[in-house]
């Protein structure tokens, strides 16, 4: 019996190996059947609709798609990283690059401007006397006057007293007294023509003239205190009637009228800051006027702020002994400025930003915004004072990077 055992132990073996086999199938195939039936099933674009078997989606027909109840680990390789960066950081785009220059540029600056007058070369008409305006000969601002000319014929008491003292000193026959009236009618601002023709006439002459001891324009002093405190020209106020009128009083030493002398002119060009860095006092400027070029210096430059735009106003002084230049005219001014010489891009190649100014570097696959600091401006190119080098490679447009003002953060 004991050798029959032992001949039939490899046969016990094999078969009990067998059914551990069979019976780890079976227990596979059920946990198999297990998942099987407990297999869910969802629509991509509507996540709301499960179903426990394969099917369409009751709401758009899509083939519905095993859900998966497991998260799912991807590891991202190393030459992505910079792909997968925040969309408010990088640029992933084919856009064509540039990179920056080493050039020495000259630049042309051209600006908008007009005449206007030399409100350094203003003289005034005051009051020798007092009175009441008879005649008024000025009727509005700016308009032109010569020496001698007629402004006014005046009332005054004080005139016709002394004109009859001079007609009785005459009769008196004492040259003295005669010299000393003279005198008193000369300090009382009539002309030895005037003089002479009451001792002819004999008769007191109650109406006296004023005539203007400078040629201009005349200006009334109100309209002059806002030309020297704004930097008008006074064009608005070209048609605007004069203070004075027939029939009012004046006093001994009231100003009747501000003269402009128009011998010179000023010009007032308009310039952006950027232009204005560029420009300094005494530089050789051209002013183009109609059809013809007049070269000049700057005398002036003065910032103004307003609150549209900042400006500067670059002030020229032109003779005007011929007349050519009238207050009011439009003309452009050309200044040349000196070759400066660093690092220069494409002005496109740049987007400006509120206060920042920003390029797009691109560094292995990815653009990324950088923050420069500009200098000069030249036609379509800008000086880089500092935020690249000559090797870096950038965007050629960065203005077609940006989808709003809000969109991206700069790397210092």
């Amino acid at each position: 019996m004991e050798k029959m055992w032992k001949d039939n132990l490899p046969f016990a073996f094999c078969f009990l190996l067998f059914a551990s086999l069979m019976t780890a199938c079976h227990s596979n195939a059920d946990k198999k059947s297990t998942q099987q039936e407990h297999i869910q099933y969802t629509c991509s674009m509507h996540p709301q609709v499960i179903e426990d078997h394969p099917g369409t989606c009751p709401i758009c027909g899509m083939n519905l798609v095993p859900l998966q109840h497991k998260s799912i680990h991807l590891q991202v390789d190393a030459a992505l990283t910079d792909l997968i960066q925040p969309t408010n950081k990088t640029v992933i785009s084919n856009i064509n690059t540039i990179h920056p220059q080493e050039l020495s540029i000259m630049d042309t600056i051209l600006m908008d401007g007009k005449i206007s007058y030399d409100t350094e070369r203003i003289n005034t008409q005051s009051a020798q006397f007092s009175g009441r305006i008879e005649r008024l000969f000025v009727k509005y601002n700016f308009q032109k006057v010569t020496k001698g000319q007629k402004l006014m014929e005046i009332y005054s008491p004080d005139l016709a007293a002394a004109q009859q003292e001079l007609l009785y000193v005459k009769t008196q026959q004492d040259d003295h007294l005669l010299q000393l009236a003279k005198t008193r009618l000369r300090l009382l601002g009539m002309t030895d023509s005037g003089i002479n023709q009451i001792l002819k006439s004999g008769t007191v002459n109650y109406k006296i003239p004023v005539y203007s001891n400078y040629s201009g324009y005349v200006i009334d002093p109100e309209i002059e205190k806002s030309i020297s405190n704004r930097g008008l020209d006074g064009t608005e106020s070209k048609q605007k009637a004069i203070s004075f009128l027939e029939g009012d009083y004046i006093k001994t030493g009231d100003v009747l009228f501000k003269v402009f002398n128009h011998q010179k002119v000023w010009v007032l060009a308009y310039a952006d800051n950027s232009q204005l860095k560029q420009l300094r006092e005494n530089q050789a400027i051209q002013i183009i006027h109609r059809k013809d070029t007049v070269s000049s210096k700057i005398s002036l430059i003065q910032p103004y702020f307003s609150p549209q735009q900042p400006y500067g106003l670059v002030r020229i002084t032109l003779d005007n002994a011929q007349q050519k230049f009238k207050v009011g005219d439009l003309i452009k001014a050309k200044a040349i400025t000196k070759p400066q010489s660093g690092l220069w891009i494409p002005a496109e190649a740049s987007y400006q930003m509120g206060n920042k100014t920003i390029v797009f570097l691109k560094k292995n696959q990815v653009l990324m915004a950088m923050e420069i600091i500009i200098g000069a401006k030249s036609g379509d190119f800008i000086q880089v004072k500092s935020g690249l080098k000559s090797n870096d490679e950038i965007a050629a447009t960065a203005a077609y990077l940006m989808d709003s003002e809000s969109f991206i953060q700069t790397q210092q």
